[in-house]
């Protein structure tokens, strides 16, 4: 034997290596870039990575790899994101860990139980493949926020659905840190219908993206490889008949020349890559072929002390058989050190494909069975359930095969997988018929195993699929089921169709199976379901019939101490606090919130915490609001819901900080949470608020994309009140200031062209006020009397018991008097009055201009004076269009003021640059990068990137160079 298969140096591939290095240099400058770097079987991308990760680790780059797994034609869960986590925790000192892994470390345990023993085995807690995603973009972004990475996936055409899911989404979501991504896979595996096939079409669409692909050797290669292989130059003859065999494919190159070297002749080697591996396993003595068979079927990798069992060959025979096989350069000792694998699967492939049936039963029940005994037997590839479960299957043994699939199903949806889940539970479903007993063969009923594909289903995000699950199960139960049982099927039906946005059938559907629900003895049953049609008709928007069913759910619920229902249903009946009674909303509202974080209730928690800072908001208790949706937000990041629940909670702290007039906290918060990416709904709640914001400060361009990108967002589902009237609010506001006023009309009168009753009060007040400033702006004579007559008639029935709504309900008074010309001065004390007890900063100032313009046609210049002053200083803090209509009145009346300063004073107020704006400014201007900026401020670097492109704009500069010499011109830098 030739010492060696490998070339000691790299054969061809310079293009190839080129670009990948230029890849890298972009990453080590603090670009994220993706790479797909595809080929076919044997044709030297291993090889390849190889080179390019030596590269980067020399370079001081830190380098991740894990490869996609495949065992019985299906991807191994997540295996390579398993393999980068070992790998973590291998290089990181145990006392990092926490910082590396962050709020994560419990839920990764999951996939490596030695990060948290204690974690690794618990059942789940409301947790998702969305979660765990969310958690792995905080992790890469953490790690490359550090120092720049190289993060390898290798053969993505055996990923399971879980992990193309995963690189999707890395692909999508990592911004503005350095990290090339390098995806390697098959291309001659991607049959038409390969569920890589669809991805990889988006992927290379994507300008950000970029393919090589890897070639066959030319026949110069070719010699190069032989030479450098043999040590020294081969003859021409033999260098023509490999490369004619081989057709370039550098492993097929190797495994050539190995038979060579075995004494084949080369003129007599078979023609096909499958023969040739096959001859070379051949060449190897008796033992030694026995031991490769059986290592073919266990999968990518086999345990020493697993391969001897299976094959039934005695330990003294077992050595020198293994040593043969590695010497041969058939199998290579894993990275474990405790077992072996192929040194490629073309020859595990090869040698599976050439078992005989009866082999490959014979083998599978071997591994079936000694795992089942022993299961310290097996490599850490995936479950040992989901092992079992291939390994019976394939041996045709459908009772073992139905009880590992249940066991694999159920264990896949703990570990965040609900994909393959699916596929376990799907197949345990089919061959459920074929196995006497099943139900105490699974120890399940078939109608438990449907319902736990229900809910793999919904966690995979197929939610179609899980509402056909769910049919067939209600469909096996028949039409005389048991009443309690038809319930909870129900139940989980209704949970299927809110998840579809299907809220009305949902409603309908749990109304029905209550009516047939037995009222006594009340049972749990009851309880769940009267808590999820109060949620459904929450989620409707019917808050009086949702009061009612709530303190149903919570009577039922507290008699047979169902205490996830019981919280549940105590967050819904925040509905009162929208019917005139907050206390009672809110003591339910603080018992629910308390009883679900003390149970590890999270989702019932989050719901919680967003109910509650809504309606504290909506009382005026701005402060209380912010506390409550901060703790939120902390909550939601933990749990990896940082954009979506997340997201809606920055809203809900952003809000308050808005009223009470500390915008420039606000902004950044909106800034910090929109440069995460939300979408839907999430993003939405943050672009209306930003909208408000460039309204106010009359960047009326901002304010229009806001609102725009807003409805976008929230694609069909823009008839919430709390959406889509705060949207109107800013798109006619915008016509009022463009002075299109019959548009801005229009605009509002649709916007109230429905019930205002309950939640929609709220948010139709803005619109109320807003409607009466129109019909007191329009020129004179231009306003229909009718509009106006219209709208105060309206605002005269709405509830106004909360201090906001005082507040909008006195500035509503107020226009009307504008526009009637009487008593002024009265109505804009009121309503100054009335801003300054619901401590809505904006409404203050804006009543103050009204007031200081009703004194001075009152001809009281002195009081006029004074209430401009307060009035200024109050718009100058929030940079609002105000404080330049308050200067214009004071220069038209001269009113004698100290505050008729042209400006707001100081740099960073006229550029008005957040505080936030301003660390980043300071730390830029130091030349910094985006990543140091990230790891300076706690924030991340895409994150810094939008801080950095706010800054550029506001202050006028095309670049960070421009913008420090900006800086240090203008004395940016020092201001506070």
């Amino acid at each position: 034997m030739i010492g060696g298969l490998a070339s000691p140096v790299l054969i061809g591939r310079r293009a190839e290596l080129e670009r990948l290095h230029a890849l890298l240099d972009r990453a080590v400058a603090g670009q994220p870039v993706m790479a797909l770097l595809a080929g076919e079987a044997g044709v030297g991308k291993t090889r390849l990575t190889g080179e390019i990760a030596r590269a980067a680790a020399e370079r001081g780059v830190r380098v991740l790899s894990g490869g996609c797994a495949e065992l019985g034609g299906e991807g191994i869960p997540l295996a390579p994101l398993a393999d980068i986590l070992r790998t973590i925790v291998r290089t990181t000192p145990p006392e990092h860990l926490d910082a590396c892994f962050g709020p994560a470390r419990r839920e990764f345990a999951r996939l490596l139980p030695e990060l948290d023993p204690a974690a690794a085995g618990a059942a789940p807690s409301d947790g998702s493949a969305a979660q765990l995603r969310e958690h792995v973009l905080g992790l890469v972004t953490r790690l490359a926020a550090d120092r720049p990475m190289l993060l390898i996936v290798e053969d993505l055409h055996w990923a399971d659905r879980s992990t193309r899911d995963l690189v999707a989404f890395l692909i999508q979501t990592v911004r503005e840190v350095g990290v090339l991504l390098l995806i390697t896979y098959r291309s001659d595996e991607l049959h038409r219908r390969h569920p890589l096939r669809p991805l990889l079409a988006t992927w290379e669409r994507n300008r950000g993206v970029d393919r090589i692909d890897v070639e066959r050797f030319g026949r110069a290669e070719v010699a190069a490889q032989v030479e450098a292989i043999a040590g020294g130059p081969s003859a021409a003859r033999l260098t023509d008949v490999v490369y004619e065999r081989s057709h370039g494919n550098a492993f097929l190159v190797e495994e050539i020349l190995a038979a060579v070297a075995g004494g084949a002749d080369p003129g007599d080697l078979p023609p096909s890559l499958r023969d040739v591996l096959l001859a070379r396993t051949e060449a190897v003595s008796g033992p030694a072929q026995e031991i490769l068979r059986a290592a073919a079927v266990a999968g990518p990798r086999v345990t020493e002390r697993l391969l001897q069992i299976v094959a039934a060959v005695p330990e003294t025979a077992l050595h020198p058989a293994l040593r043969e096989a590695v010497e041969h350069h058939l199998l290579v000792v894993d990275a474990s050190g405790r077992g072996y694998t192929f040194r490629h699967e073309l020859t595990r492939d090869a040698l599976y494909d050439d078992l005989l049936p009866g082999e490959r039963v014979r083998l599978h029940a071997a591994y079936g069975h000694a795992i089942a005994t022993d299961q310290g037997l097996l490599a850490d590839d995936g479950s040992v359930a989901g092992v079992l479960a291939h390994h019976w299957y394939a041996a045709l043994d459908l009772p073992r095969a139905l009880a590992a699939s249940v066991a694999a199903g159920t264990q896949d949806a703990a570990g965040l997988t609900p994909a393959e889940a699916l596929r376990h539970l799907e197949r345990a479903l089919q061959i459920w018929p074929r196995v006497p007993l099943p139900a105490s063969v699974a120890g399940l009923a078939w109608s438990e195993v449907g319902l736990c594909a229900v809910e793999a289903a919904v966690g995979a995000g197929e939610l179609q699929r899980a509402l056909s699950l769910m049919d067939e199960v209600m469909s096996a139960a028949g039409a005389g089921a048991d009443p309690v049982e038809h319930a909870r099927l129900v139940h989980r039906r209704s949970a299927v169709l809110r998840w579809l946005g299907r809220d009305e059938e949902a409603t309908r559907q749990l109304r029905d199976a209550l009516t047939v629900l037995p009222a006594a003895p009340v049972t749990s049953t009851h309880a769940e379901l009267l808590a999820a049609l109060a949620n459904s008709l929450a989620r409707s928007g019917e808050d009086g019939e949702c009061e009612v069913v709530a303190r149903r759910a919570v009577a039922a619920a507290t008699a047979v101490g169902a205490t996830a229902a019981r919280a549940d249903a105590l967050v819904s009946l925040s509905v009162t606090c929208y019917l005139g009674d907050p206390g009672t909303g809110l003591a339910a509202l603080r018992e629910g919130l308390a009883l679900a974080t003390a149970n590890g209730l999270h989702r019932v928690a989050l719901r919680g915490h967003i109910n509650l800072s809504d309606c504290l908001e909506l009382l005026g208790r701005h402060a209380e609001a912010a506390e409550v949706a901060a703790a939120g937000m902390a909550l939601a990041t933990r749990l990896g819901h940082g954009r979506s629940q997340g997201a809606m909670l920055a809203g809900n702290v952003a809000e308050p900080l808005i009223r009470l007039g500390r915008w420039q906290e606000a902004l950044d918060l909106i800034t910090e949470s929109l440069a995460e990416d939300p979408r839907g709904v999430f993003a939405s709640t943050l672009l209306i608020l930003r909208g408000e914001l460039h309204l106010w400060q009359g960047d009326t361009s901002p304010a229009r994309h806001d609102a725009a990108e807003a409805r976008r967002q929230l694609g069909g589902g823009d008839d919430d009140v709390q959406y889509s009237l705060p949207i109107a609010y800013i798109e006619a506001d915008l016509d009022r200031i463009a002075g299109a006023f019959a548009a801005a009309r229009d605009r509002v009168r649709a916007a109230l062209d429905r019930p205002i009753a309950g939640t929609a009060v709220r948010y139709a007040w803005p619109l109320l006020w807003l409607g009466l400033r129109i019909e007191a702006d329009d020129p004179v004579g231009a306003a229909p009397a009718a509009a106006t007559a219209a709208l105060r008639d309206l605002a005269a029935t709405v509830d106004c018991s909360t201090a906001p709504a005082a507040a909008y309900r006195a500035l509503a008074e107020a226009e009307v008097a504008r526009r009637d010309g009487r008593s002024e001065v009265a109505a804009w004390r009121a309503a100054g009055d009335a801003a300054r007890r619901a401590d809505e900063a904006y409404l203050l100032g804006y009543a103050l201009f009204r007031l200081a313009e009703a004194q001075t046609a009152a001809g009281d210049p002195a009081a006029a004076a004074a209430t401009a002053q307060e009035g200024l200083r109050l718009a100058d803090e929030l940079a609002t269009t105000v404080a330049e209509d308050i200067r214009t009145l004071i220069r038209r009346a001269r009113l004698r003021t100290d505050a008729e300063r042209p400006g707001p004073a100081g740099p960073q107020r006229r550029f008005r640059l957040t505080d936030r704006e301003h660390e980043v400014l300071v730390l830029l201007a130091e030349g910094r990068s985006n990543a140091q900026i990230a790891a300076a401020l706690y924030i991340s670097p895409k994150t810094a990137s939008v801080h950095v492109s706010n800054i550029l704009a506001k202050i006028g500069a095309a670049n960070r160079t421009e913008a420090a010499g900006t800086a240090h011109r203008l004395g940016l830098l020092a201001a506070s």
